[in-house]
């Protein structure tokens, strides 16, 4: 550990207390960066890997404890520890520190020692759990693939209940991934969005078969019915604390918002829709329209009307990407359409009994 050059984010809306609690980590050989408010330290935390976040509770605009949360429900710095500054140690405030995620908190005024000491107990712990994890990683390999795979399956079981397929939920996370990194997403993030976009329609498990399966339109009832397979496919996957399910609760869950504000379940509009959400809902409907109705509208009839959904349906920024660089996305489209999506609906339901009596056995015990 004694070679190891750790970075520590200090947040505090008093310059005073950052001077002190800077002077006091340099001294002891931490790399620090400090911010004065919660919206500065979330950019800093976007663009810096820190090993560990000193942060303020009271702060103007946004608390230390809507700092954390935001941290918490990202799926890229929800790992990393807080330790919460605070002058104000009544139990309501530290019960609502630990709740959102941190990992430990100091009492203003505090000796020298005492931050060293905590920050140093810390960052043991943060230094064990990363060579844990990479041990985890090189082991478990082989499983992580096979859980992915398994995902793959279970998402297109889910779509397959309602006439979909394991070849639609591949196009999707293909489009997914290509968009993403049009759009300037790094790498790992990119396929973890990716991979998390398999489970887009997972809560359709829990809408009752003669709604998904009905050869006529939907009546108001049906229709409501149907909105609610986006909680639902949050709800399930809320439980898995693990990355991908992080990004898979979002995408499940705001897929079918829209950017016009008229979409379900919660009517977010524009930005307020994350841009996983974003991306997603673009390639789910790009492939649903060329897939339902290949054989009834042409290419172009098909490429106007996605055109026609910029700004209502679709992020304008994110729909221009789209047709500024359509042949990769087409070439997505047709590598994979003339595959026998029959044959790999079938094979994934092989596994559908065991899959649907795996969540009611879940259900249950919940």
């Amino acid at each position: 550990m004694k070679d190891v050059k750790y970075k520590i984010l200090i947040v505090d809306d008093v310059p005073e207390n950052i001077t002190i609690v800077e002077s006091i980590l340099e001294a002891a050989g931490y790399e620090t960066t400090t911010a004065q408010d919660g919206v500065t330290a979330l950019e800093f935390v976007n663009e810096k890997n820190f090993d560990l976040i000193l942060l303020d509770i009271m702060m103007p605009n946004m608390s230390g404890i809507e700092v954390c949360q935001h941290l918490k429900r990202n799926p890229l710095t929800y790992s990393i520890p807080v330790i919460f500054l605070t002058a104000n140690s009544d139990r309501d405030t530290l019960i609502k520190a630990y709740e959102v995620g941190g990992s430990d908190y100091l009492k203003k005024p505090f000796f020298k020692e005492e931050l060293i000491a905590r920050v140093s107990s810390r960052l043991k712990i943060r230094y064990y759990e990363r060579n844990l994890e990479l041990e985890v990683e090189e082991k478990t390999k082989t499983i992580a693939d096979t859980q992915l795979q398994l995902m793959y399956i279970i998402g297109s079981i889910a779509d397959g209940r309602s006439n979909k397929s394991y070849a639609h939920v591949k196009r999707v996370s293909e489009f997914t991934y290509l968009l993403a990194k049009y759009y300037g997403m790094k790498e790992d993030e990119a396929q973890l969005l990716k991979n998390a976009s398999s489970l887009h329609d997972i809560g359709k498990l829990d809408i009752p078969d003669y709604i998904l399966h009905k050869d006529t339109p939907l009546d108001k009832k049906e229709q409501f019915e149907m909105t609610k397979h986006a909680t639902y496919g949050a709800q399930i996957l809320e439980s898995y604390n693990l990355p991908i399910f992080n990004i898979a609760v979002i995408v499940a869950e705001q897929h079918h918002e829209r950017f016009d504000g008229k979409g379900y379940p919660d009517r977010l509009k524009g930005e307020n829709i994350h841009i996983y959400a974003r991306i997603v809902t673009i390639a789910d409907v790009f492939d649903e329209l060329f897939s339902k109705n290949k054989s009834e509208w042409s290419q172009e009839d098909i490429l106007i009307s996605l055109k026609d959904m910029r700004g209502t349906y679709f992020d304008p920024e994110l729909i221009d990407i789209v047709f500024n660089n359509l042949d990769p996305f087409l070439n997505i489209y047709k590598a994979r359409i003339d595959k026998d999506e029959l044959e790999e609906k079938l094979e994934a339901n092989k596994k559908k009994s065991f899959i649907n009596w795996m969540f009611k056995k879940k259900a249950k015990i919940n």
